[in-house]
């Protein structure tokens, strides 16, 4: 029984390390696709600009023709320029923000990918489901493996016992009543809470 637990805990953990590998390249595409959509944004502002200089451009060169109207001085060129201040900025911050991003994306790569998988998320990370008890729904600290394979906290199994029969995760009922200590499932609690201090 010890055997087919510890068989059973290394498969969790191997699904967990899996999934959080998993997470991780999700984040590395979100990231990348955000930088991508960051520089596609710069171009097309720079464009922009520089499709309205070419416009204003050949605006001014017209007007000069035109010799102005003999109205007085116009007040277009001082709101041009101050667009033109505008969107350079706006240029500006967006180019800013690419570089940024792209800072980013070649520092992780800089770091490995051994390392970005190794590096915990700097947000908190919720404990994975194998170290819940099912009833609880809280972090074991004394994990028991029931006869229906589930591991439970102690305490909560043997209320649960103490008036029904049956597995509280499928509801058939158990083949016997004896609770199996869970060793592998506790140590993997007890170094994943040393990896997660303050969890």
């Amino acid at each position: 029984a010890e055997k087919a637990a510890a068989e059973k805990a290394a498969a969790e953990k191997a699904a967990a390390e899996a999934a959080w590998a998993a997470g991780a390249a999700e984040r590395a595409a979100q990231r990348a696709a955000e930088e991508k959509e960051a520089a596609r944004h710069a171009e097309e502002l720079l464009a922009e600009v520089e499709a309205e200089k070419r416009a204003k451009g050949k605006k001014g060169k017209k007007k000069k023709k035109g010799g102005g109207g003999g109205a007085g001085p116009s007040q277009e060129p001082e709101d041009e320029a101050a667009l033109a201040t505008g969107e350079e900025a706006e240029l500006a911050a967006a180019l800013e923000e690419s570089a940024r991003l792209e800072e980013g994306r070649r520092a992780a790569e800089a770091q490995g990918p051994s390392s970005a998988a190794e590096a915990p998320a700097p947000r908190e990370e919720e404990p994975p489901d194998d170290f819940l008890c099912p009833i609880t729904t809280e972090i074991m600290s004394d994990p028991v493996m029931a006869a229906d394979g589930h591991s439970y906290e102690r305490s909560a199994i043997e209320r649960w016992l103490a008036t029904k029969s049956t597995s509280p995760m499928t509801g058939e009922a158990l083949e016997h009543t004896f609770l199996s200590p869970s060793h592998m499932v506790r140590r993997q609690i007890r170094e994943w809470q040393q990896a997660h201090p303050g969890q």
